[in-house]
Order: C-alpha cells, then sequence, then structure tokens
C-alpha cells in the first residue's frame, strides 16, 4: 500500500512559490519562473507564459488548475468561487497536464481574455501546478503543490494605503505593521529590517550596505543581522497586521537597536526601535 502526502506552499514574496520533492529527493527541485505576473488588463487578450524546470533524477507529472482566491484573516491563502470578474475566468491555458524529463523544462503558455467588460483594480488567480503520483510501488510519496499568483490591473487603479501602526514586540522578537488599504489594488510593505547594538547603527542612508553582506565577511562591529520584512499582501478594503520575526540578540549582545526600512505604495517608511 502507498501513501501520499501532499504538501502546500506559499512564498508571498512573489506569492505562490514552492519547491517540489518526494521522500528519497531532497527539497528544491522544482524551479518556476516567473512566480508572479501583475498585468494589465483591459478589451484586449493578454499573452504571456512560464517556465518550468526538473531538477530531479526521475521525471515528474504536473496537472495545471487555477482558481479565484483571496487571504483570510489570518492571511491565509482562501479559495474563492469564479465570479465573471475573476481572471480564472478569463484564462486559456496549454498544456494542462504534462511530464517533464529530468534537467529539463516545460513552457506553459496562457492568455487572460476577459468575457466582460472589467471593473477597475484588482482582479486575480492563483495557477496550481499539481505533481501526480509517480508509477513506483510501496512507501511514502511527498507530492508539493506549486502555485503561481497573477494579479490584474485595470484603470483607473488607486493606491489608498493607511499605516496605522509599525510596532517591534522585543519579547517575542516580532515587528507588527498594521496596515489599512483603501485602495482597489492590493498593497504591501517592501522592505528590510536590520539589528545593531546600542549606539551602533550607522544610519539609514548606510542601511542599503549592510542588506546582502557576504557570509564569508566579518561583520563590521556593532552589527548583529538583517533580513527582509514579511511582504504579506494587504487586499483591497481589508486591514491586517503583517508580522514579520526577527532574531532576539542574546543577553550578550546587550541592548540593541531595530531599524526598518522600506515603501508602502511607493510612500518611503523609516523607523527606528532604540
Amino acid at each position: 500500500m502507498r501513501r501520499f502526502i501532499v504538501i502546500f506552499g506559499i512564498l508571498w514574496l512573489s506569492v505562490f512559490s514552492t519547491n517540489s520533492l518526494r521522500a528519497d529527493d531532497p527539497p528544491g527541485q522544482i524551479a518556476v519562473s516567473p512566480a508572479m505576473f501583475e498585468l494589465k488588463i483591459g478589451s484586449q487578450p493578454v499573452n504571456e507564459s512560464l517556465r518550468i524546470k526538473n531538477l530531479k533524477k526521475n521525471p515528474i507529472t504536473l496537472k495545471v488548475e487555477v482558481y479565484n482566491w483571496a487571504l483570510d484573516e489570518k492571511n491565509e491563502v482562501k479559495i474563492l468561487p469564479p465570479n465573471p470578474q475573476s481572471i480564472d475566468q478569463w484564462m486559456v491555458i496549454n498544456p494542462l497536464s504534462f511530464t517533464v524529463e529530468p534537467g529539463k523544462e516545460q513552457v506553459i503558455r496562457f492568455s487572460v481574455r476577459p468575457r466582460v467588460v472589467p471593473t477597475p483594480g484588482e482582479h486575480r488567480a492563483v495557477v496550481y501546478f499539481l505533481e501526480q503520483p509517480s508509477s513506483a510501488s510501496g512507501g511514502v510519496e511527498v507530492l508539493f503543490k506549486l502555485g503561481v499568483g497573477i494579479y490584474g490591473y485595470t484603470d483607473p487603479v488607486k493606491h489608498a494605503a493607511v499605516l496605522n501602526n509599525l510596532m517591534l514586540d522585543r519579547t517575542s522578537g516580532a515587528l507588527h505593521v498594521d496596515l489599512q488599504n483603501n485602495g482597489n489594488v492590493h498593497t504591501r510593505l517592501k522592505g528590510d529590517y536590520a539589528i545593531w547594538k546600542k549606539g551602533t547603527f550607522p544610519g539609514f542612508k548606510s542601511m542599503s550596505n549592510y542588506l546582502n553582506w557576504p557570509k564569508d565577511k566579518k561583520l563590521p562591529e556593532g552589527f548583529i543581522a538583517v533580513g527582509a520584512m514579511n511582504n504579506t499582501p494587504v487586499l483591497a478594503g481589508n486591514r491586517r497586521t503583517i508580522t514579520t520575526t526577527i532574531p532576539v540578540p542574546d543577553s550578550k549582545s546587550g541592548d540593541y537597536t531595530v531599524a526598518v526600512q522600506g515603501t508602502i505604495d511607493d510612500k518611503r517608511i523609516e523607523k527606528l526601535f532604540p
């Protein structure tokens, strides 16, 4: 008897991007590019394509499914029924099922063809690639479900985000971003945090110099850690708190400063927690 474990993965930096593996394979052996699409939707068809590469030693077979979606109050993906304004009803995809040999790529083409006049604002879909069970017998087979997010925008687009609060909980090591979206397309905080020993933070103008600090290079005096902020989107008409967990410095580090730098709808955000 065979058992199947299906693992769902979402990486909201690019929305719906995961790896795929079996029980005897290390993770990260399926690559998808690009992992997200942002399209301008009007009355004419929009044609795009993506590539899936199989980095495994064995062939993989994938099935394609398309859904309408939103985020629930816990910022988790919620599949919605289709409606006349959801992109899943406008998409034509080819192929819908395919096998990729080891080391090879598969090109998937799709076209967005609105059946009605698109309303202003955002239209969404997620294209799921479901790994199908192999012909092997016995054992446990771990299957992955890989998702690619599709965002379509119809003019006039309105950006109207309000940052209600940006808080640091030092006990749990969490940055909380309270964000209200009064626009008609999604918004998000795109940025980074940096942790420095008290009195050593070089300033926001210099912060970008440390975001990709080489691992094999000695850290500057007082520099503890750096990382990306959780950029889970806040959909139109919603208010959400997006949490980023940061590494809490140990007691040997003494007092520390946390700096947050980024943008919300192209508006600059800078905050220092001394």
